[in-house]
């Protein structure tokens, strides 16, 4: 007669059959019922770490850990999950507590194997992979590490020739052989997946871009349902900022292996790529809660609900980041948005926090001299030379900048090929592309490595900057210009701010950490797009109505903005209000902006929401804008201009922040400084009394180019004329400096 087999039983099989879903309830019943209990949750903490759920995971292997006290296999698994959450401390203590259990047990070697590699001790990597390799010779990971830590070339053909290591021994084999030994390989074995996606992936570190995409695609076909691969081509994918078809790649690479945590930070950051802004809020949460608060993933989270124009809500998360270099760098990223802590007073408090966190290293040598008056060498320092507000508020300037006083050299962070980006390439004399992966000191030392005299810094601590390199000096003098130029920096090392008088009134020296160098117009040189439409009548005169209009982020719409906006609306009855941001295509985040506006005291039947367009067709809308409305307190830079090229004047509140008076100081360049106000009451006002004088708003639409173009807004050599005598007021303020052994600027 054949007994029924116990639950227990059945899910042993279900986990030997790769089931591991199907195992849940049947290990979870045993728990219920106190039947195998503690092989059961034993069972249950294994199954739901290879499932990804880390945090259920946990409280069951802790359990068997308590009442299995002579089994290193729960010792092992926590301290698998402490190593992914970046607890190293912790999972270095577990894997020696399962070995000193189990003094053989190869996966908690190799668990400290990966642990010292990931913290830089190669050499301790090295004694922990040779003994467990002298235990389990074969066993395809040990090859696979010992091929990478010992740079072994030979191991490394041998793996893929035995069709062994998969993915990762594919990724070695692009580092370590050369293009023509894997198109050899990969020619000679036609079939084989391994060398095509060797080859694939070498080719896209070459900068072979479409040759090395068709290699990884061919190598997905050959492995035939390979998920795994499948999201090796969905990270190269988003790499190069193509969102859309990474997304559903890793997304398959994520069903199939929930537990890797790059990947799960890379497609939430996808999502957030493509604006779908719920969806990755709850993918950075839910990998957070399994992961734990790892910064990045911290920093990603704020970012994300800052783009959903939840400033509270980010700026809480990203203070659970603590107080390191990277958690304090991203706070200053968001906080210039918050209604309250995007005060100039509360910015200045996060960037000293950021400095005392930050080296301070001595300067280095300076092989060229401090000749005051010689021919400068002067680094732009960005990931953005191109297509982006930093391109469109500095080429022109860049470009008339005199040859014969300024070298340019050109430092970029992230290759670009658009107009703009092939215009910066033009000027520059000496260009570099530098990886963004290298740490701060590498990336200083990179840029120092060509001795400029002076650094401009176009990245501040944006998306995608990298200002808190420059604490490590990588030049004698060092300027903060265009680019997240939202507030002080705080890096020790950034003597200057380039900056105007309006942008920083006298007074303004206490909230910065650099000393200001205020430019006599201006602080950026605006150039328009060529595919601008020109300007329409005013719509008013035909609509019988006034449209407002804002064109930011709605990281920039703080609940006292919607307050004022719904102020306005409600002063006249006839007037409407257009919204147009990329967030906006996000039905979650759509829907709670118009919560928040209702809550607001907006009427919202006559707010109109749009998603993202492109940038010629986002410049057309503003043909139906009659008058634009400035957010507050970060106020619109690039999005300022373009509104006023379009002929659309602009309604400015003036904060006390770098980010809270891009307006005021472009307004007065071009002669409109009264269109500036100095609190909520004067905003209202100023909205309500320009929409009852529709002649005016017609006559000042009709001559806003014009205007434009003879003011020191749009003035390139009059820009570069005082941009040079600037950088030349630094330069030999330095060598007065070095020659009396004083310090710097500040």
């Amino acid at each position: 007669m054949n007994l029924p087999l116990s639950p227990l039983r059945l899910a042993l099989n279900a986990l030997s059959s790769g089931e591991t879903e199907a195992a849940l309830p049947l290990l979870r019943q045993c728990l219920d019922r106190g039947e195998d209990a503690v092989l059961a949750g034993l069972n249950l903490g294994i199954a739901l770490t290879n499932l990804g759920r880390l945090a259920e995971a946990v409280p069951h292997l802790q359990a068997a850990r308590a009442a299995l006290p002579h089994l290193a296999e729960p010792r092992f698994r926590l301290g698998q999950i402490a190593g992914q959450q970046q607890r190293i401390a912790a999972a270095r203590d577990l894997f020696n507590e399962a070995l000193m259990l189990q003094s053989d047990h190869v996966m908690s070697m190799a668990g400290l194997a990966m642990l010292e590699e990931g913290q830089g001790n190669a050499d301790d990597a090295r004694q922990w992979v040779a003994q467990a390799m002298l235990l389990e010779p074969d066993e395809p990971g040990l090859l696979l590490m010992h091929a990478r830590l010992f740079g072994d070339a030979a191991s490394c053909r041998a793996l893929l020739s035995q069709r062994l290591g998969g993915v990762e021994a594919a990724q070695l084999a692009a580092m370590q052989l050369d293009i023509e030994e894997l198109r050899e390989a990969a020619a000679a074995a036609p079939l084989e997946w391994r060398w095509q996606a060797a080859l694939g992936l070498a080719l896209l570190a070459a900068e072979e871009l479409e040759p090395g995409f068709a290699a990884l695609r061919l190598a997905c076909i050959l492995a035939d349902d390979a998920p795994e691969l499948e999201a090796l081509l969905g990270l190269q994918l988003a790499g190069q900022n193509r969102h859309a078809e990474a997304e559903p790649l890793l997304a398959a690479g994520i069903a199939a292996s929930h537990g890797n945590a790059n990947l799960r930070a890379s497609h939430a950051l996808t999502l957030l790529r493509l604006n779908r802004l719920e969806e990755a809020r709850l993918a950075f949460e839910a990998a957070i809660a399994d992961f734990g608060p790892q910064p990045e993933l911290i920093c990603n989270l704020a970012l994300t609900l800052s783009n959903q124009g939840l400033q509270d809500e980010s700026l809480r998360i990203s203070d659970e980041g603590g107080n390191t270099v990277a958690s304090l760098g991203c706070r200053m990223g968001i906080q210039p948005y918050h209604p309250i802590e995007g005060s100039a007073a509360a910015l200045h408090r996060t960037a000293r926090r950021l400095g005392a966190a930050l080296p301070h290293p001595v300067a280095a040598p300076h092989p060229p001299g401090f000749d005051p008056e010689r021919r400068l060498r002067v680094g732009f320092f960005s990931g953005h030379l191109g297509h982006h507000p930093v391109g469109w508020l500095t080429l022109s300037a860049i470009e008339a900048l005199p040859e014969a006083e300024i070298e340019v050299a050109c430092y970029s962070l992230k290759p670009k090929n658009d107009v703009l980006a092939q215009r910066f390439h033009a000027r520059a004399e000496l260009w570099r592309e530098l990886q963004p992966r290298l740490d701060n000191a590498a990336l200083a030392a990179a840029i120092r490595a060509d001795h400029p005299d002076i650094v401009v810094d176009m990245g501040g601590h944006g998306e995608g900057g990298r200002v808190t390199a420059l604490a490590q000096r990588a030049a004698p003098v060092q300027i903060k210009w265009v680019g997240a130029q939202s507030a002080t920096t705080g890096v020790p090392a950034m003597d200057w701010m380039l900056t105007d008088a309006w942008e920083t009134p006298p007074g303004s020296e206490a909230h910065y950490t650099e000393a200001l160098l205020r430019m006599p117009d201006g602080y950026a040189c605006y150039t328009p797009p060529p595919w601008a439409p020109p300007v329409a009548a005013l719509p008013a005169l035909s609509r019988g109505h006034i449209t407002f209009g804002c064109f930011n982020n709605l990281s920039k719409i703080t609940p006292e903005v919607l307050t004022a906006w719904g102020r306005i609306l409600a002063s006249l009855p006839w007037a409407r209000l257009v919204l147009r941001t990329h967030a906006l295509s996000d039905p979650p985040t759509r829907a709670r902006l118009i919560t928040r506006a209702a809550a607001a005291g907006m009427p919202v039947e006559r707010l109109e929401l749009h998603g993202p367009a492109s940038h010629e067709a986002l410049l057309a809308a503003y043909n139906d804008i009659d008058i634009a409305l400035d957010p507050f307190p970060y106020a619109g830079g690039l999005t300022a201009c373009e509104a006023l090229w379009m002929g659309v004047p602009l309604v400015a509140m003036a904060g006390s922040s770098f980010a809270g008076r891009h307006a005021v100081s472009h307004l007065n360049n071009i002669g409109l400084g009264h269109w500036v106000t100095e609190d909520v009451e004067g905003y209202v006002a100023r909205a309500v009394a320009a929409a009852h004088d529709l002649p005016a708003l017609a006559e000042l639409r009709a001559g806003m180019r014009a205007r434009m173009k003879s003011s020191p807004l749009m003035d390139a050599p009059r820009f570069a004329t005082n941009f040079a005598a600037a950088l030349r007021h630094a330069w030999r303020l330095r060598c007065a400096q070095t020659q009396s052994g004083a310090g710097s600027a500040k």
